[in-house]
């Protein structure tokens, strides 16, 4: 490219030095006077041109400003023209384009007239670019939109638009229309136009209702959105739906790479759509969040790609760090179930965590079915199904018992069908066999009806989704939530509620970590961004692509308590 550039100057530069459409005056004047030669002038443009040729653009910028500083001479418009040239190769575009409207402005029957505008209307177009670079943040949406996928995208969708909207320093609320009455109890009214920067209150003469709780039901009553806020930059939102096959997400991605150019991409839901996508993304060198996908291989071996849902392994993974770290344990035994696909995952990551960390597993339980867990006692006492490091030790029961007298704790990653039955029937095996051992698990493990068995192992989990409803952030989020929707996200499904907080979640997780100016550099942004404590989750990636932090809670006193 810079080859092709200083070749265009050197025959731009050799007709200039033989004098081709030199001629230029500011209109009748100069056809009344010759136009003078003047012997600097003349060296200093050619100085600058050779300067331009050899890429040194600083050099050519001055020597081409000390010519058009002379009086009116025969190098005049022509230096004007190659200052704006050299002023755009140095990416200082509205000094350029200042130089290149002086040249059509003071001399307007110049012979380079079609080239300056021609370069003039380059200057303004990367003077845009680089404005809006450094002004906006284009984030890229995608989403399934069939017919089984919209009540969840909708959610998700709207949870990211009322973070881009915050962000932005959009309000909404509504306005009473007159002569309501207002119950006490129920909303408060107040006279807005009092407050500072109510702007359509102040023209409008309006009263706008502040609802303190969730239960503010007045269909008369008028909703209005008004800019409040001006943040430093803006968040834009670009939104491409996704068919229900995969290709169909690697399409939408490659819209929004190529077609909306946009600097990071939420999406798609599921890891079978994340997989394409994020390839796609990864091609293109454009960050990419899965909100949702569990896969690993959805980021597996990417560096633009990351995964706001902790994956499988990640997730025993946690719970390791955590049992060395927070809960000071030094061997942990595991029991899963071996065909049970998730679980086998989580404690695999959870073993590839333990010999990181210096967490002994002394022994393993790998069980082949739903009705093994109601099986644990007898299970024990077979010593030839339990994994250690050691066959003979595996032969041996006494060896057994005394690895599982040593064991501090158990580690029980649950999943599949009937959980709830799963973890009972496991919490009544143990109790018979080792009384009081504490109990370790993963998300299954939240809000079980049997709160004294666990609380008798005091069972400590790892949970990627939580919300506390007493915390006023929530409360907030709920009431702009219905006046955006109409309804809060209690009134949704169990995933789209849960969806609607992921979307706003991880939205507000990258326009508090990124900004315009640093597109570029987004991928490491993420990977070193501090922990983002949200209304339903916590996202830190740690220098990883999955994200790390999760919830820890676990069982006391029959309540559930949040540890971190």
């Amino acid at each position: 490219m810079v080859t092709h550039r200083a070749g265009s100057a050197y025959v731009f530069g050799l007709l200039l030095l033989l004098g081709v459409g030199l001629s230029a005056a500011p209109g009748h004047a100069q056809e009344a006077a010759p136009i003078p030669n003047i012997d600097n002038a003349e060296l200093l443009f050619e100085e600058g041109v050779a300067a331009f040729e050899r890429g040194e653009y600083a050099t050519a910028h001055e020597r081409f400003r000390l010519v058009s500083e002379y009086e009116l001479n025969r190098k005049t418009t022509a230096a004007l023209l190659m200052e704006g040239k050299a002023l755009v190769q140095l990416r200082r575009y509205r000094d350029a384009i200042d130089r290149l409207e002086a040249l059509l402005n003071q001399y307007a029957e110049t012979t380079y007239r079609d080239e300056a505008e021609r370069l003039l209307e380059r200057a303004r177009s990367r003077l845009q670019e680089e404005t809006q670079a450094q002004d906006t943040l284009r984030v890229g949406v995608t989403l399934p939109m069939g017919a089984a996928e919209v009540p969840l995208s909708q959610a998700l969708f709207n949870g990211v638009r009322l973070a881009v909207d915050e962000h932005n320093g959009l309000r909404r609320r509504y306005i009473r229309p007159p002569g309501l009455r207002t119950e006490a109890d129920t909303f408060e009214v107040y006279d807005t136009a009092r407050l500072s920067g109510d702007s359509l209150a102040t023209t409008d003469g309006t009263t706008t209702v502040a609802a303190p709780s969730d239960t503010v039901r007045v269909d008369s009553l008028r909703i209005v959105a008004e800019q409040v806020d001006r943040p430093d930059w803006v968040a834009k939102m670009h939104f491409r739906r996704a068919g229900s096959r995969p290709e169909a997400a690697r399409a939408a991605v490659d819209s929004l790479v190529r077609l909306d150019n946009v600097d990071v991409i939420l999406g798609p839901l599921r890891s079978r759509a994340a997989r394409p996508a994020g390839a796609r993304a990864e091609a293109a060198r454009v960050p990419l969040v899965a909100p949702m996908a569990t896969d690993e291989s959805v980021s597996e071996g990417k560096s633009h790609v990351f995964q706001a849902n902790a994956t499988i392994p990640d997730r025993g993974r946690a719970m390791a760090r955590a049992a060395k770290n927070a809960l000071l344990i030094d061997r942990v035994g595991i029991i899963y179930e071996e065909a049970g696909g998730l679980g086998a995952r989580m404690a695999e990551g959870f073993r590839t965590e333990a010999r990181r960390q210096d967490l002994t597993v002394p022994l393993s339980i790998p069980l082949q079915g739903a009705r093994d867990w109601s099986r644990l006692a007898t299970l024990l006492e077979d010593s030839t199904l339990v994994e250690t490091d050691s066959l003979r030790t595996r032969r041996d029961s006494a060896a057994i018992d005394s690895l599982l007298a040593e064991t501090e704790a158990l580690y029980l990653p649950v999943s599949g069908r009937g959980t709830a039955g799963k973890i009972q029937s496991a919490l009544t095996g143990l109790r018979q066999i080792l009384p009081g051992r504490r109990v370790l698990g993963n998300a299954e493990w939240h809000d079980l009806p049997f709160r004294e068995a666990a609380s008798a192992v005091t069972a400590t989990y790892t949970n990627g989704f939580y919300v506390q409803t007493d915390r006023p952030a929530v409360q907030r989020f709920v009431r702009r939530y219905r006046l955006l929707t109409g309804s809060s996200p209690d009134e949704l499904s169990t995933n789209g509620r849960r969806l609607a907080y992921v979307g706003y979640d991880v939205a507000r997780f990258l326009l508090t970590t990124l900004s315009p100016s640093e597109a570029g550099s987004i991928p490491r942004a993420l990977r070193t961004a501090p922990t983002y404590e949200g209304l339903g989750m916590r996202i830190g990636f740690q220098g990883e692509n999955g994200n790390q932090a999760l919830f820890i809670h676990r069982y006391r006193d029959q309540q559930t308590e949040l540890l971190r």
